[in-house]
């Protein structure tokens, strides 16, 4: 049994480059994502005895890991892009976190006391990564995990791939219902085009360059420093009961708002890349029979948070006269980020929605954290 960290290490990098390879390779790899590959495979070498099933390196490889993607990719959000989304699409993004909001308090709220039991009875936890991941996409389900301390490895495999998997019926329903519904909404206003769009999620794509992975891993690695370090300047309880993964949010997006840290490249990639090494961690500590215990209770939630998310939304968007079209992108920018609505808008040729869609999708990676915790203790407030 391989127990070492190095070569776990050494392992984990075999199962990252494998996975990328399946999702390059293979259109059904590509579907199901790296990010679940990655997790099965750790875990069938886990579960089979290959590698430790148990190890405090795994614990501290994936608080690191978390920590620092978190970083990166928070470098790339410009808050000043906001102005390109215009007061429709932002009013659009607001309807769309409220609604998930609202769906992931209900759903939890139904279904307390099955999480309550996953959770040693703190099933209010659960609602926090997935308020998260539908205003911000799966940066914010991996770090509200990590920041709740939701010390469930099992129920994160299952949750995570539930996650993954509503995309799929969500991205077909704002693909086929604008047709039908679109008559009952104002008319969509004649925006420029959004030649640029690309250019906000990746600036260039040009080869990494090492002084700019030097550079971004030093700053990177300095704001994770600071976050814990800032809590010991205050002797204050409120200061202290304040999550580190928020601080360090913050400290990251006024960091991203420098020059020299917005013209370096490769913060995406690398942030990526270090997500995947939590994967592996996870995945290793993962029992496979008892995530597809846990899977069926996920499903319901979801289900419910899906069902409300949506319906109120089109109430709403309804209500406020929002153009279906741009509810629709501001929908798919909360839940998947500005790629799927570039992907999205490219395919409906909305081509003008693209640069507001991918605008407050970045948007979404800069606030889901903070409604994400404030929604989980909301909800501890109501159910105990």
């Amino acid at each position: 049994m391989i127990q070492q960290p190095f070569h776990l290490i050494i392992v984990f990098l075999g199962i990252i480059a494998f996975s990328l390879w399946l999702s390059s390779r293979f259109k059904i790899a590509s579907k199901i994502s790296p990010v679940l590959i990655i997790l099965g495979l750790s875990a069938i070498l886990s579960n089979t005895g290959t590698i430790t099933t148990e190890s405090a390196f795994y614990e501290k490889l994936s608080n690191y890991a978390v920590s620092f993607a978190v970083c990166l990719i928070l470098f790339t959000v410009r808050l000043a892009d906001l102005k390109k989304a215009g007061m429709p699409m932002l009013i659009a993004f607001a309807i769309a976190s409220f609604c998930s909001v609202a769906g992931c308090l209900v759903g939890a709220m139904l279904l307390i006391k099955q999480f309550d039991t996953a959770l040693a009875g703190q099933g209010w936890k659960i609602a926090g990564p997935y308020i998260g991941t539908y205003i911000g996409g799966s940066l914010n389900f991996f770090a509200l995990w990590d920041g709740l301390k939701i010390n469930n490895n099992d129920l994160f495999a299952a949750a995570n791939a539930v996650d993954n998997l509503t995309l799929v019926p969500i991205f077909m329903f704002w693909m086929i219902v604008p047709k039908f519904l679109e008559k009952f909404y104002p008319a969509p206003k004649l925006l420029s085009p959004a030649d640029s769009a690309n250019n906000m999620i990746n600036k260039s794509l040009v080869p990494l360059i090492i002084k700019d992975i030097a550079a971004l891993s030093f700053y990177a690695l300095s704001i994770m420093f600071l976050s814990k370090y800032v809590k010991t300047l205050f002797d204050f309880d409120w200061v202290h009961s304040i999550p580190t993964i928020l601080i360090l949010t913050t400290i990251a997006l006024i960091a991203g708002r420098f020059k020299f840290i917005q013209n370096l490249k490769g913060s995406h990639e690398l942030g990526n890349f270090a997500f995947y090494f939590f994967f592996a961690a996870v995945g290793a500590l993962m029992h496979i029979e008892k995530a597809l215990r846990l899977a069926p209770v996920l499903f319901v939630f979801v289900s419910i948070v899906m069902i409300i998310q949506i319906s109120l939304a089109l109430l709403l968007g309804k209500i406020f006269r929002i153009n279906l079209r741009v509810l629709a992108v501001a929908e798919l920018a909360a839940k998947a980020g500005p790629s799927t609505v570039i992907a999205y808008t490219n395919t409906k040729n909305w081509n003008e929605l693209a640069l507001p869609g991918a605008a407050v999708g970045l948007l979404g990676y800069a606030i889901g954290n903070y409604i994400g915790f404030a929604g989980a203790y909301l909800l501890k407030i109501i159910v105990q």
